[in-house]
């Protein structure tokens, strides 16, 4: 390098000095544009302390099921939580807000170290400099810090999630500087995009934080037609991780245990996203893929940073809190052992279950810690004098007798219900139909795949 250096020097103390200032020049701007872009930058330093893990809770209404998960599961995540405060959104150029009532007794009785989160929608390009937008957000932190001290608990972060176009992050970091200065000393992190890495902002934007998660998920329009959507590709989330370390900012990633429904329409448009509560569309005529976090693949990529991670990657924030009932999540026996790097296994099991009399209940038990599929159909079969009585199906299922020709001895459940409906938690088991018999009679159960 230094000989490089000093025949650069000779030659711009030569008659051809101008000739070669250009070319130097040029160059000098194409390594500070590859240094910025992390492309000729050393690799990053190694993390050596371990992986610390924290969840995220995004419900806005804190029910039963809510307050059971963060009493019960929360606690379990060293990293601690962060929980959904409240929404800012413009309608009509004008700003609105919606507060989450959060149970403040119980967060301060479980004193689990817990950020508070304010979500914010795309911002009017007019208003995104105005000083009464800046203003706005500020007043809604304030509420929430405020409501959460006399609460009886003290936040650890301030988390924004905004949702910015990448060519407004300049705007966005003088958000940042202004409510930094506001609540200093309380921490503000922002959670970023894998685009806006590509943006020459994005790194002044998380210098002025105090830190940043990176959010390796997202539901793409072209994955929506493969065998099996992916919300989060593994691969592209190791190299978006390295490519964060290069910053110099610490970060957390946050890796998905949910799942989206996906509606489209006849066109392959996609008209909506179901990410909470009770699948709908179906009866629109819409088409419905089910974008699903693999947690296999997530399980792989906890194992490996485990292992080894850039040192700015101080752990992972889970996306999102288990809570019974939500069927769209991962149950909480499959997430407390992903985030161990462990790949969970389905176990299920076919149960033909006496009743009174001579009833026959047909279950499925998931003796596992993944979900388990329902096979295709399930064939009841006996042997003897007895004969079928009654039959029914139940939980998404259809029954039909004479499948192969014999009326008495064979009832076949066909599996009727798509998407959450055909798969049978850990630790369920749930009735598929039931048979009743002249008398007592031994009942085998078959499954067809």
């Amino acid at each position: 390098m230094q000989r490089t250096m000093r025949r650069i020097a000779r030659a711009l103390a030569g008659p051809s000095a101008a000739l070669v200032l250009l070319p130097v020049v040029a160059i000098g701007l194409a390594l500070a544009l590859a240094w910025n872009f992390g492309w000729i930058r050393p690799a990053a330093p190694r993390a050596v302390m371990p992986m610390r893990q924290s969840v995220y809770l995004w419900q806005r209404a804190w029910n039963e099921p809510v307050r059971t998960a963060v009493e019960q599961r929360a606690p379990q995540f060293g990293g601690g939580m962060v929980v959904l405060g409240a929404e800012i959104g413009w309608t009509d150029g004008a700003p609105t807000q919606v507060v989450v009532e959060l149970d403040h007794a119980l967060l301060a009785r479980t004193a689990l170290p817990t950020g508070l989160a304010l979500r914010i929608g795309p911002c009017p390009k007019e208003l995104l400099s105005e000083a009464a937008t800046i203003e706005y957000i500020a007043k809604v932190a304030r509420d929430m810090l405020a409501s959460a001290r006399s609460g009886g608990w003290e936040p650890t972060e301030l988390q924004l999630d905004f949702d910015s176009a990448t060519s407004r992050l300049d705007g966005y970091r003088r958000w940042i500087e202004v409510l930094s200065a506001e609540f200093k000393p309380l921490r503000l992190t922002i959670t970023v995009l894998p685009t806006w890495m590509s943006s020459s902002a994005f790194g002044p934007l998380v210098r002025a934080t105090d830190g940043f998660v990176l959010q390796v998920h997202s539901v793409e329009k072209a994955s929506l037609e493969a065998a099996a959507p992916s919300l989060c590709d593994a691969r592209s989330a190791l190299s978006w991780v390295e490519h964060a370390a290069h910053f110099g900012v610490p970060f957390r990633v946050a890796l998905p245990s949910y799942g989206y429904l996906a509606f489209l329409n006849n066109a392959g448009a996609l008209t909506g996203l179901v990410a909470e509560g009770r699948p709908h569309g179906e009866a629109d005529g819409a088409r419905v893929r089910e974008v699903r976090a693999d947690p296999t693949a997530m399980a792989t990529l906890v194992a490996r940073w485990m292992q080894t991670r850039p040192a700015a990657m101080q752990g992972i924030v889970w996306y999102r809190l288990p809570v019974d009932g939500d069927r769209l999540n991962w149950s909480w026996p499959t997430l407390s052992r992903v985030v161990r790097g462990e790949v969970p296994m389905a176990q299920l099991v076919l149960v033909a279950r006496a009743g009174d009399g001579a009833l026959v209940e047909v279950v499925a038990e998931n003796h596992g810690d993944l979900e388990a599929e329902l096979p295709r159909a399930i064939d009841a079969r006996w042997t003897g004098a007895a004969e079928i009585v009654g039959a029914d199906a139940l939980a998404g299922m259809e029954w039909q007798r004479d499948v192969r020709g014999d009326l008495h001895h064979e009832v076949r459940f066909t599996r009727a219900a798509a998407l959450s409906e055909g798969r049978v938690q850990p630790g369920e088991a749930r009735a598929l139909g039931w048979i009743r018999l002249t008398h007592a009679t031994e009942v085998e159960l078959h499954a067809l795949d």
